[in-house]
């Protein structure tokens, strides 16, 4: 007996222990990866939302586009038309100060005619009311005219208004001065090739451009009148030059001298 509890003490016998567990049912493949399909379809959503929206967006800028392309034809057609009223009006503004200054210009011109035809009407006022004392060929006015350069000589001829006739023949021209405390005489016809003729029935304006000498002092102005008629007689006048260039010889008759020859 001693001896079986010691081999029964000896041996022992492990049982086997088991665990009972609940079996867990295996998940599919798209339970398990829900969370990207999910996300995936969200983006396909997503996609196509978004590219609808963005092609009615399109067409809706594309309609925008069309509506300011519009928009700009019609604001640059008015641009070109103001810009074409602008220069129309710029244009008809030259003309119109154009035609101003013309006009202007013109009022000059006839102002200066007006001015001419009153001196032309006092000539001939003057020259008709002198027709008692022409009683023969003469100089009936003189006067002389500073332009800086050169000095305008104007002489005017007349004779007897009454029962006149043609009277034809040359004049001469010295101009009498002071140069080196020296007299000095110049022949103006000769020296400035002036035309010395003359021929008229009633009266002849001949006008000259002359020129003096430096240091030249000018006192008196002779003009002879030589007829062509030998039977006619010399005219000759002399005039004073203070009163030819102030435009005094208003009666000159009183001024000259008559000497026949």
């Amino acid at each position: 007996m001693p001896v079986l509890s010691q081999a029964t003490s000896l041996v022992t016998i492990k049982t086997p222990k088991y665990v009972i567990q609940e079996a867990q049912d295996e998940r599919s493949y798209i339970r398990r990866h829900w969370l990207l399909f999910s996300l995936l379809c969200l983006a396909v959503v997503t996609f196509l939302i978004g590219r609808y929206s963005n092609i009615d967006m399109l067409k809706a800028f594309k309609g925008q586009k069309v509506t300011w392309d519009e928009l700009n034809q019609e604001l640059t057609a008015e641009n070109e038309a103001q810009r074409k009223s602008i220069s129309m009006l710029r244009t008809e503004a030259i003309i119109k100060d154009q035609a101003i200054a013309e006009l202007q210009q013109t009022m000059v011109e006839l102002n200066r005619e007006k001015s001419a035809l009153k001196a032309e009407l006092v000539f001939y006022e003057n020259l008709l009311s002198h027709k008692d004392d022409i009683k023969k060929l003469r100089v009936f006015d003189l006067s002389a005219v500073d332009q800086g350069d050169v000095i305008v000589l104007k002489v005017v001829l007349a004779q007897k208004l009454e029962k006149a006739r043609m009277v034809e023949g040359v004049l001469k021209l010295q101009l009498n001065g002071i140069s080196e405390d020296q007299g000095v005489a110049i022949d103006l016809v000769e020296q400035f090739k002036l035309d010395d003729a003359f021929a008229f029935k009633y009266f002849q304006v001949k006008k000259y451009a002359i020129s003096l000498p430096n240091g030249f002092n000018p006192t008196t102005l002779l003009v002879e009148l030589h007829s062509n008629n030998k039977k006619a007689k010399v005219v000759s006048e002399q005039f004073q030059w203070s009163d030819i260039l102030a435009n005094k010889a208003t009666d000159l008759t009183q001024e000259s001298s008559v000497n026949n020859q």
